[in-house]
C-alpha cells in the first residue's frame, strides 16, 4: 500500500490497523486454555524364586499381571499465575501418597505457581521431591522398576517454596509439612520441613545439589536430614549418562544415638535405533544400621530395552540384586534374588 496516498485510502489502512489491534487484544485478553496430559501403565512380573523378593516400590508382586497407575493431569495459566492437578488411579498412585487414607483414587501433586518476575517464582501446595533422579509416572523412567534409592525417599511436600533462576542456574527454597503428608494434621505434628536445592542446567549436562530435613516419623522423635546430588550428562547423540547419589542420616531428641544409609546410583542409555533404547541401572544401597528396614547392603542391576511405537512404550526388563545378608527368600533365606517383568506405557 505504499504507492496509494489518496485520504480515502489513509482512512481505511487505519481502520485495519486498529480492527487488528482490537482483535489481537480481545485474544489477549481472552482465557486461557486449559491443557490436559496422562499416561498409563501395566505389567506381568515372574520371580524365578516363585515369591515377591521385590523390596522396592510399584513391583511388588509375582507371577502376575498387575496395573500401575493412570495419571491425569491438567494445568491452567493466565498472567502470572497458574495451577496444576495431578491425579494417579492404581496402586502405584497408592503406595506414593501412602500416608492418605488407602484409596487406589489419589491426588498426586495440587500446586499453584505464581510468577513474582521472569527469574522469581512462588509455588504453594502439595509438589513431587525435588530429590531423586527417578519419577513416580512409569512413562518419565527407561527402568520400569524403581530404585532403593527412590523407594526410601522422599515421595512429595506440602507447603510452600520460592525459585530463583538467573541463566542456567537455579536456586530453590522452602518450608513443608512432615515429608510425606499433605496435612500436619494427619501427621500429628506441627513439625516443618525445610527444603533446598541449588542447580545447574545447561545444553548438554545439569547438575542439582539438593536437601531436605525434618521429621523421620512425625509422632516420635526421630529427625532425618538428606543430602542428596543428581547429575546427568548426554555424552553423544546415541549415549547419555545420569548419577544419583544419596544419603540420609537420622537422629533421635531423646536417645543420643544417630543412624544413617545412603545409596550411590549410576544410569546409561543408549540408543540402539530412532525407537529403541537399551537402560542399565546400577545401584549400591547401605543400609546396614537398619533405617529403613533392610538391614543389609545391596547391589542391584537392572536391565531395561525400551521400544516405542507412538505413544505406547514397551519395557522388558530383568533385575537381579545381590546382597551381604540373606534378605531374599527361595522358600529359604537368599542372598541374591533375580526377576523378568514386561510393561507397557503410553502417554497422552
Amino acid at each position: 500500500m505504499k504507492n496509494i496516498i489518496n485520504m480515502k485510502s489513509t482512512l481505511f489502512s487505519a481502520a485495519l490497523v486498529l480492527s487488528a489491534f482490537a482483535n489481537n487484544f480481545a485474544q489477549e485478553a481472552a482465557p486461557a486454555a486449559t491443557v490436559f496430559a496422562g499416561s498409563a501403565d501395566m505389567y506381568y512380573k515372574y520371580d524365578f524364586s516363585k515369591f515377591d523378593n521385590s523390596k522396592t516400590s510399584f513391583t511388588k508382586s509375582n507371577d502376575s499381571f498387575e496395573l500401575g497407575m493412570a495419571s491425569i493431569e491438567a494445568s491452567h495459566k493466565v498472567g502470572k499465575a497458574s495451577v496444576f492437578v495431578d491425579l494417579g488411579f492404581g496402586t502405584r498412585a497408592s503406595e506414593f501418597t501412602y500416608t492418605d487414607t488407602t484409596t487406589t483414587f489419589m491426588v498426586k501433586q495440587l500446586y499453584v505457581t505464581y510468577d513474582i518476575s521472569p527469574r522469581f517464582k512462588v509455588t504453594a501446595g502439595s509438589f513431587g521431591t525435588h530429590l531423586g533422579y527417578e519419577l513416580v509416572d512409569a512413562i518419565d523412567n527407561k527402568n520400569y522398576s524403581m530404585s532403593y534409592a527412590f523407594t526410601n525417599g522422599p515421595f512429595f511436600n506440602t507447603g510452600v517454596k520460592a525459585q530463583y533462576t538467573i541463566g542456567k542456574y537455579n536456586f530453590m527454597a522452602g518450608v513443608t509439612n512432615p515429608t510425606d503428608f499433605k496435612s500436619a494434621v494427619t501427621a500429628g505434628s506441627t513439625q516443618k520441613t525445610v527444603i533446598a536445592q541449588l542447580g545447574y542446567t545447561g545444553e548438554t549436562r545439569s547438575a542439582f545439589f539438593n536437601f531436605t530435613s525434618g521429621s523421620l516419623n512425625p509422632v516420635s522423635t526421630a529427625n532425618k536430614t538428606q543430602f542428596d546430588i543428581v547429575a546427568s550428562k548426554k555424552i553423544s547423540e546415541k549415549l547419555s549418562l545420569g548419577f544419583n547419589g544419596t544419603y540420609a542420616l537420622t537422629s533421635d531428641d531423646v536417645i543420643d544415638e544417630s543412624s544413617s544409609w545412603f545409596s550411590v546410583v549410576g544410569y546409561a542409555n543408549i540408543a540402539l535405533k530412532k525407537n529403541l533404547s537399551l537402560a542399565y541401572r546400577a545401584e549400591y544401597f547401605d543400609d546396614k544400621d537398619g533405617v529403613v528396614g533392610v538391614g543389609s547392603n545391596v547391589f542391584a542391576n537392572t536391565l531395561s530395552l525400551n521400544f516405542k511405537e507412538g505413544n505406547l512404550t514397551f519395557i522388558p526388563e530383568f533385575r537381579l540384586d545381590s546382597a551381604s545378608d540373606k534378605i531374599f527368600t527361595d522358600g529359604a533365606p537368599q542372598k541374591s534374588t533375580a526377576y523378568a517383568l514386561f510393561a507397557i506405557a503410553y502417554s497422552f
